[in-house]
């Protein structure tokens, strides 16, 4: 009798390894594993996207400025934009790749996985893409500075979510501080993370139009310090929470015994 019972119960194993080519259970037993590499796996179709979507657009943004353009110099001006901006999609879309590949080869675990390694990646991929829109954007303007034309830049709005990105532990930090009457530095540290110098326009082949362009090309340097910054922050308080959460599941008082 047993032995029926047995049998029976071991029927849907008897029959799921005899079924061909049957390996549901192993995808399902290791999936968490494979998260980091589909996690890469996005992170690389997002860079395949970004780069299509980049070339239509400033293919497109190009000919139209090419077209508006007045004068010789000012279609040469903007054809060469053009060609900056093209080329720039090709660096912008190699951040995410990278990001991607360093992802999927992550050996952490679930919790150090989405909370440190996706967020940290999140972080600088939207950091460094910052930086090199200002920087191709500073390239434009020199050359419209040169050829005394307005040429094309890179749409703004591309560097608005770097801004979102870091506000987590930036804001986190600034509250750290009023916590411990240290207000001023919270203030000092929004004046750093706002701090943007390159509100003048590089119009007329002069020094006020040089100064102009020299601040766009100091702008990405004060984004990648932002960039640091905000990363040590996270790391500060991703650390701090760690050690919290390891210190209530086995409490202990900090004090050695004589």
């Amino acid at each position: 009798m047993d032995k029926i019972i047995n049998r029976i119960l071991d029927f849907p194993q008897m029959v799921n390894s005899i079924l061909p080519k049957n390996n549901f259970n192993a995808m399902m037993e290791g999936s968490e594993s494979s998260i980091s590499g589909w996690t890469g796996t996005f992170f690389k179709v997002g860079a395949l996207v970004v780069l299509v979507g980049m070339l239509l657009s400033v293919g497109g943004g190009g000919l139209e400025a090419i077209n508006g353009s007045e004068g010789a110099l000012g279609k040469v001006s903007a054809g060469l934009c053009t060609i900056v901006l093209l080329y720039a999609a090709f660096p912008i879309a190699q951040v995410i790749r990278s990001a991607g590949d360093s992802l999927a080869a992550s050996k952490s675990g679930m919790v150090d996985f989405f909370f440190k390694d996706v967020i940290v990646a999140h972080i600088k991929v939207l950091g460094h893409i910052t930086a090199l829109v200002i920087l191709f954007g500073a390239f434009c303007s020199t050359i419209g500075w040169i050829l005394g034309s307005d040429g094309m830049s890179i749409t703004p709005g591309i560097t608005d979510g770097f801004a979102y990105s870091y506000a987590l532990p930036v804001d986190a930090m600034a509250a750290f501080m009023s916590m411990l009457g240290l207000e001023f530095v919270g203030g000092f540290i929004a004046d750093f993370f706002a701090w943007d110098i390159t509100g003048s326009e590089a119009t007329g082949y002069n020094l006020n139009g040089a100064l102009a362009v020299g601040w766009e090309y100091v702008q990405v340097a004060i984004t990648l310090a932002q960039l640091y910054v905000a990363l040590a922050f996270y790391s500060f308080f991703y650390g701090v929470l760690s050690s919290l959460f390891n210190w209530i599941k086995s409490p202990y008082l900090p004090f050695k015994a004589n």
